[in-house]
C-alpha cells in the first residue's frame, strides 16, 4: 500500500502543476455523508449480487458461492469484517481508484477509465461471476470517487459492500423465519438509499470543469 501512496501522492502533485486538477484540497465528508457511502455500498452489492444471480447458468454462480463459502468458513464475523470489510477494501482502493483509475484519468475521459479499472478489477478476482460482480462495483466505486472529490467516497463504498456481503446472509435468513416480508421491506430501504444518495453526490459536480482528485 504504502508504494502506492506515494505514487499517488507524486501524481497528484504533478496534475496539479499540470493544471489537470484544481488546486484546492480534496473534499472531506461529514459524518453523515460517511454513513451514506456505506448504506449506498450496501445496496450496490446487494443488487450486483441479484444481478450476477440471475446470470447464473452463465457465470457459474455456483462457484461463486463455493468460493465465498471457503474464505468465510471457520472464521469469526467480527475477523471477517475487520479483514474482508475493512482492511482489504482500504488496501484494494488504494491500489485500484488511487492509482489506476486516477492514472487513468490523466489520459481518457472518465467513462473510459471507469469501464477499464472496473475491467481489470474485476479480472483480478479471478472466476467470471466474481469478475462481473467486482467489474460493476469497480466502476461505480470510480464514478463516485469522480464526482464526490473524495478518497474515501470510494473506500467507504467498498467497505459497505464487502461488510453488507458478510452479513446479509444470515440477516436474510433470520427475517425468512420471522417473515419474508421483511426482505421487500430491506430491499426497498435499499433502494431508497440509492434514490437519495446518488442525486446527493452528483449535485456536488455540478459546475465543476476540472478535476479534485
Amino acid at each position: 500500500m504504502l508504494p502506492c501512496l506515494w505514487f499517488y501522492s507524486k501524481d497528484r502533485i504533478a496534475r496539479r502543476n499540470g493544471g489537470l486538477v484544481l488546486a484546492q484540497k480534496p473534499w472531506k465528508l461529514d459524518l453523515p455523508e460517511m454513513i451514506l457511502f456505506l448504506g449506498m455500498g450496501a445496496a450496490f452489492s446487494q443488487y450486483a449480487n441479484m444481478f450476477v444471480g440471475l446470470l447464473q447458468s452463465v457465470l457459474n454462480y455456483q462457484e461463486y458461492q463455493e468460493t465465498m463459502d471457503q474464505m468465510t468458513s471457520g472464521k469469526s464475523m467480527w475477523f471477517l469484517i475487520l479483514s474482508m470489510g475493512v482492511i482489504a477494501p482500504l488496501a484494494e482502493e488504494i491500489v485500484f481508484r488511487w492509482l489506476i483509475y486516477l492514472r487513468l484519468r490523466d489520459y481518457v475521459r472518465m467513462g473510459a477509465a471507469m469501464v477499464i479499472s472496473g475491467l481489470i478489477f474485476g479480472i483480478y478476482h479471478g472466476n467470471l461471476a466474481q469478475a462481473v460482480y467486482a467489474g460493476l462495483l469497480g466502476m461505480f466505486f470510480a464514478y463516485f470517487l469522480e464526482i464526490s472529490g473524495c478518497l474515501w467516497s470510494s473506500v467507504l463504498l467498498h467497505m459497505g459492500a464487502n461488510i453488507w456481503s458478510l452479513v446479509s446472509p444470515d440477516l436474510v435468513s433470520w427475517m425468512l423465519q420471522k417473515n419474508p416480508m421483511y426482505i421487500l421491506i430491506m430491499l426497498f430501504a435499499l433502494i431508497l438509499i440509492l434514490v437519495y444518495g446518488v442525486p446527493y453526490f452528483q449535485a456536488r459536480a455540478k459546475g465543476r470543469t476540472k478535476r479534485v482528485l
